[in-house]
């Protein structure tokens, strides 16, 4: 009798498993969409500004929207460079798998999200 009550336990324990492992995370935002800035050979970028030395915000010409660009690694000079680079990929986008150039050094990005516009530091 117990062993029937014991294989019937474990029949309803594995046809929950899967019902719990599909179950959404609530806990988990979004992750924003990556992104790419269209045209950045022509011109497509108007302006940017370093947020430390592993990350930037790039202002698009097109309909002024920012985005937000992390880096690979740690790029020296970020933060008080007066001007950068961006080396756009094939095509002529500007997207997580191009480049920036300060101080003729190279800094890959890793990420490119739509931002808000960043705020100004006092």
């Amino acid at each position: 009798m117990s062993l029937i009550r014991t294989s019937l336990a474990i029949a309803v324990l594995v046809s929950a498993v899967p019902a719990l492992a599909q179950a959404p995370s609530p806990e988990k935002p979004a992750k924003p969409e990556e992104i790419s800035i269209p045209f950045a050979q022509f011109g497509g970028i108007d302006d940017w500004r370093a947020d430390g030395t592993q990350a930037l915000y790039i202002k698009g010409r097109r309909n002024s929207e920012w985005y937000y660009a992390k880096l690979m690694s740690t790029c020296q000079g970020l933060n008080f460079a007066e001007a950068i680079g961006f080396r756009n990929e094939a095509a002529g986008n500007f997207d997580k798998f191009s480049t920036i150039i300060v101080d003729g050094r190279p800094c890959q990005l890793t990420s490119l999200v739509k931002s808000e516009k960043p705020t100004t530091k006092k």
